[in-house]
């Protein structure tokens, strides 16, 4: 009976890049997904405030909103919110394809009263 501790190393080492890839760009889209949640958390908070009559600086003051980008454009009777943050891929070789970072945004619209 031939040895075939060599064949299983063998198919060890080429599954196994695969694997960790495979695996990393799982924990990132989870990654992704949890600050997508986030974001949409913070939109929903940002809005209770501005209807409340406050602005964006008072918010920003009151509200955790360091490295997240908030946007208010006003159209009319409608005000348009966009909250984003920017974050760096942990999978080796991803940032390469995709321009270093994903872009992750939020966007509401509201009826200005």
């Amino acid at each position: 009976m031939p040895n075939k501790k060599g064949q299983a190393l063998v198919e060890f080492v080429i599954i196994l890049p695969i694997t960790l890839i495979l695996l990393f760009c799982i924990i990132d889209f989870g990654r992704i997904i949890s600050l997508k949640t986030d974001l949409e958390g913070k939109a929903e908070d940002i809005i209770t405030f501005y209807s409340n009559g406050k602005t964006l600086e008072e918010i920003s003051a009151v509200m955790d909103v360091k490295d997240v980008k908030v946007g208010l454009e006003e159209k009319g009777s409608y005000n348009t919110l966009t909250v984003s943050k920017t974050i760096k891929p942990i999978t080796p070789g991803l940032s390469y394809i995709i321009n270093d970072a994903f872009n992750v945004k939020v966007s509401r619209v509201v009826r200005n009263d």
